[in-house]
């Protein structure tokens, strides 16, 4: 077989055809797909005819049975925490990293460079630290000229998987994070903190709140507290729906001081529970929801897992954080984030953790105002804007 052209790109014809882009992820959970698709939505409003494609490298690029873990994803990180962090430390040793990807990459090569020539990308984006090891060095070798480049969407700890040294550029959620990838070795020069990609509603003004629980069914007046797990619905939802419902209560014997609001995301049988039990506050249980942004707005306390687009998101919004648990090694810097900027709260216990919620939206209104401005001050509306513009001219134009 000879070799491609330098760039994947070349054609015969002297007309050029519209920027390719092709942006490499996993479905290990769903913030690599939310800001794969958050990029390929400012890529198109800013290139109308670029050609953008999301590929699941790890699923459907790899061999057997590589090509089965993310479908275990999930339930490693739930069902076994400590395994899931075990294997998070052992990877981020440099010598075992890089040679687990490499074994990963000589069993795929053909059908990394398959889907290499297949698309033809005039530029490649990775959002899922696998991928890097796995792409770059087939990459160089059948179009070296063609831009590698990688977006973190990790907020702390930032897996050194993620730093290959021969990137393009390197975009980054905080200046904090540039600096830990200095001292990895990298070029100050490749590397841009612009924050994490979010959906594009975020970088809109949020819709005003009583419009907004109205257009979810919630009560226009009551306070609103929000409780998420994740795109599968994870967690101790239900313990902290049951165990916040009864504090409210018990906080407002005249009247609920506030409602509840439940993302349950794929989780159908939880929305049912939730929906047809008899609550002493008002809850709205909540499938899929596309105008999260509008939710977040709708909303005074979030109640979540410490996922990075979760809380990149609730920046944005304001909206202030009770932070109940993180996935070991890779979200574990994420609480930090947040506690250590006054944004928010980590309690891990559901019965303290309701106690909070109740003290902060009665006695503790001024406490929650304050976490609210400090949320605010960590939120980045143009980061997806600004990653796309620092790549189409600092990387592509350059």
């Amino acid at each position: 077989m000879t070799d491609a052209p330098a760039r994947l790109n070349a054609a015969d014809g002297p007309a050029p055809r519209p920027l390719a882009v092709l942006i490499l992820m996993s479905r290990t959970g769903g913030g690599h797909l939310a800001s794969a698709r958050a990029l390929e939505a400012e890529f198109r409003a800013r290139r109308p005819d670029c050609r953008v494609t999301i590929v699941d490298l790890l699923t459907d690029h790899t061999a057997f049975p590589f090509s089965r873990m993310p479908a275990t994803y999930d339930s490693v990180v739930n069902r076994t925490p400590r395994l899931w962090h075990a294997m998070w430390r052992v990877t981020a040793l440099s010598p075992v990293g890089r040679s687990s990807a490499a074994i990963v990459r000589r069993l795929s090569r053909s059908r990394i460079e398959a889907l290499l020539r297949s698309e033809r990308p005039d530029l490649v984006i990775s959002v899922h630290p696998l991928v890097n090891h796995l792409v770059l060095p087939v990459l160089e070798r059948v179009a070296p000229l063609t831009p590698f480049v990688t977006v973190v969407t990790d907020l702390g700890g930032i897996h050194p998987l993620w730093l290959h040294p021969r990137n393009a550029a390197v975009y980054l959620p905080t200046d904090r994070a540039v600096e830990l990838a200095v001292s990895r070795g990298l070029p100050r020069g490749r590397l841009h903190a612009h924050g994490l990609p979010v959906r594009a509603d975020f970088a809109s003004p949020a819709a005003a709140r009583r419009d907004a629980r109205r257009a979810f069914g919630m009560d226009e007046a009551l306070p609103a507290i929000l409780v998420m797990g994740g795109g599968g619905g994870i967690g101790p939802m239900e313990a902290i729906v049951a165990r916040t419902a009864a504090a409210l209560a018990a906080a407002s014997p005249g009247g609920p001081a506030a409602q509840i609001a439940v993302v349950c995301a794929s989780n159908a049988r939880l929305k049912a529970r939730l929906a047809a039990e008899a609550w002493p506050v008002p809850v709205t249980a909540l499938g899929y929801v596309d105008r999260m942004s509008d939710l977040m707005g709708a909303c005074d306390l979030l109640v979540t897992k410490a996922g990075p687009g979760t809380i990149a998101e609730a920046s944005i919004r304001g909206l202030p954080m009770l932070l109940y648990g993180f996935i070991p090694g890779q979200e574990a810097a994420n609480v930090d984030h947040v506690v250590d900027a006054g944004a928010g709260l980590f309690e891990p216990d559901v019965a303290a953790l309701a106690t909070r919620v109740a003290h902060l939206v009665t006695d503790g209104r001024g406490e929650l105002s304050a976490m609210a401005e400090r949320a605010a001050s960590l939120g980045r509306a143009d980061a997806t804007r600004a990653i796309v513009a620092s790549i189409l001219s600092d990387v592509l134009d350059a």
